[in-house]
């Protein structure tokens, strides 16, 4: 009996330990919960699949779902695509229990409806349980501290009133640019602008005037520059420009440089509204080209006394550092206004070099520009025809050619002895790219009366290399129109013969470079041969410029060449030439 009693005393000890064991774990566990769902931290539980099955109220408040509805996600989901290729190899790591503590990121993660914000992590396997092993992730949004952080970097390298690059920056991408410029073997250029009387605008009209004007010339400068460029401002009012791979040659980057800083001049020359009113700025330039090998202080020490200079010299200019570099580019500089005025005071003329069949008769004639200096005398288009087309006269130029080209076409049809007469008018690429370069031959033609059929449009291969569908369609409208094309220089460049076909052109022309290298050794003479029995195997007819000796001239009638012109015949003449040509040599009969 005693010993039964003891028994009980003893069972209800220990369910009076259990029942307090029972309450202390009831205890833990409602205070794991409570910091569990109250944590100022964002917490989720992942399986092994990757699927949500538990997330704290913090996590649901961030992601955006209830607690059941992310039970249907995974956490995949909640990573912005940006980021997902390195949560992938980070969360293999965990799972592969390699790790000796959590695994800590940063990464962009997005809430259900797509918002994104930067985010914390850090991940760890949890031990074994009966649902297998699963991993915690703690996170919270850092986006207060990457804004912040985003602004230390602003304010460390960019201008707080432009919003430009400062000068900290500037040297860094100067650095860069350099190193690029040594890989790449390219020219490029450092450019230095001061704004003209800035410091009278301030004194007259005050620091706000003056901000504001510095905000409005920093927006122009950036909108006037090529993607890859850099412009920064250096304080005051002085700003500077990384001009990077602008050619593989001194004059060509020097070329392009003059061009984007007398285009930056311009723009800042235009009225500035600053409220009250309108000012109008100028601004010195100076430009120092470099190349591989260059160091930045001399960069910066040149580009400084070029703008030195372009002060001295008057303000409102540009100016480089090379005196030797600056008079090349003042020389092409007065040779393009020169140009200008010479279209304008009719100094331009064409030239006829004529064109026979094999029986030696004229059949038509190929129009050369020449131009008339009144200082240089006649000069060739090899003088002046490259800074046109930089410069886009090339287009006014084109167009008054094709003018008069049509006109002399007009005039010899009313003539029957002159009325078959064909006339080859060149195109340029830039030319032959302008959306309104249809329209142009169709005013030129109707404006005349010439028959479209008489004009050839010569187009350079550099016009043909476009295989797009607007060039497609545009040589398909010319041909509509009843205009011949013909491709000139065939055989010098990249010749295709699927472009030839596409384009559906009338005629090649042949090189006179490949002509004149006819029967000495080399492959030339297989070359023009080849030309001739391809050409007449898609229908199309031959042209062969320069031929200058009678052995050319039989060998390409030999191999069935159409049409020939050169020295041979005739050199290029002014229209009275042409015309007592003519009258001489009885065209077309």
């Amino acid at each position: 009996m005693h010993e039964l009693q003891v028994n009980q005393i003893e069972l209800e000890m220990q369910n009076e330990a259990l029942r307090q064991a029972q309450h202390e774990l009831e205890e833990s566990r409602n205070r794991y919960v409570d910091l569990f769902e109250s944590a100022p931290v964002a917490y989720v539980i992942l399986a092994r699949d990757g699927r949500l099955t538990d997330a704290n109220q913090l996590a649901t408040r961030l992601l955006g779902r209830t607690p059941a509805q992310l039970l249907q996600y995974t956490f995949d989901q909640f990573i912005a695509p940006c980021d997902r290729e390195r949560w992938k190899e980070q969360s293999a790591a965990v799972w592969a229990g390699t790790l000796d503590a959590p695994q800590e990121a940063e990464l962009l993660l997005q809430n259900a409806e797509g918002s994104q914000f930067p985010a914390q992590l850090q991940c760890g396997a949890l031990d074994p349980s009966h649902t297998g092993t699963t991993m915690r992730i703690a996170f919270f949004d850092i986006t207060e501290r990457a804004e912040a952080a985003a602004e230390i970097h602003r304010l460390a390298y960019f201008d707080a009133l432009t919003g430009l690059p400062n000068r900290r920056l500037l040297l860094d991408r100067l650095a860069q640019t350099l190193a690029t410029s040594e890989r790449k073997g390219l020219y490029g250029a450092i450019v230095f602008l001061d704004l003209d009387d800035f410091k009278v605008l301030n004194d007259t009209r005050g620091h706000d005037a003056g901000d504001r004007l510095l905000a409005e010339v920093g927006q122009r400068l950036r909108a006037g520059l090529r993607e890859g460029d850099t412009v920064a401002r250096m304080g005051g009012d002085e700003f500077v420009v990384i001009l990077d791979g602008l050619g593989p040659t001194q004059e060509s980057a020097a070329l392009l440089a003059q061009n984007i800083g007398e285009k930056l001049r311009q723009s800042i020359a235009e009225p500035v509204d600053l409220g009250e009113f309108v000012f109008h700025c100028t601004t010195s330039i100076g430009v120092r080209l470099f190349g591989p090998g260059e160091t930045q202080a001399e960069l910066l020490q040149h580009a400084d006394l070029a703008l030195y200079r372009a002060k001295s010299a008057g303000r409102n200019r540009v100016i480089f550092f090379d005196p030797s570099m600056q008079a090349v580019l003042d020389a092409r500089g007065r040779l393009e206004d020169a140009l200008g005025r010479a279209l304008r005071e009719g100094q331009l003329e064409l030239h006829y070099q004529p064109r026979f069949d094999g029986e030696r008769r004229v059949v038509g004639a190929e129009s050369l520009l020449r131009w008339r200096h009144p200082k240089h005398g006649l000069m060739t288009p090899n003088d002046f025809l490259g800074i046109a087309a930089q410069t886009g006269l090339i287009l006014p130029i084109g167009r008054w050619v094709l003018e008069i080209a049509c006109a002399q076409l007009a005039t010899w049809s009313q003539d029957p002895a002159t009325r078959e007469l064909t006339l080859a008018v060149n195109i340029s690429a830039l030319e032959f790219r302008q959306s309104d370069f249809l329209d142009m031959v169709r005013q030129a033609l109707d404006s005349s009366g010439a028959s479209p059929e008489k004009l050839t449009l010569e187009l350079t291969e550099g016009a043909t290399l476009d295989s797009s569908e607007e060039t497609m369609c545009r040589a398909r409208q010319l041909r509509e129109l009843g205009v011949r094309l013909s491709v000139d220089d065939f055989g010098t460049g990249w010749s295709s013969l699927s472009r030839l076909t596409r384009l559906q052109l009338q005629e090649i022309k042949i090189d006179r470079s490949l002509v004149f290298n006819m029967g000495q050794a080399g492959t030339d003479t297989t070359l023009v041969s080849a030309i001739i029995a391809l050409a007449k195997s898609l229908g199309l007819a031959t042209v062969a410029e320069g031929v200058e000796t009678e052995a050319q001239r039989h060998f390409l009638a030999a191999e069935g060449c159409d049409t020939f012109q050169g020295f041979l015949f005739s050199a290029p003449l002014p229209l009275e030439g042409f015309q007592r040509l003519l009258r001489h040599a009885k065209p077309g009969s």
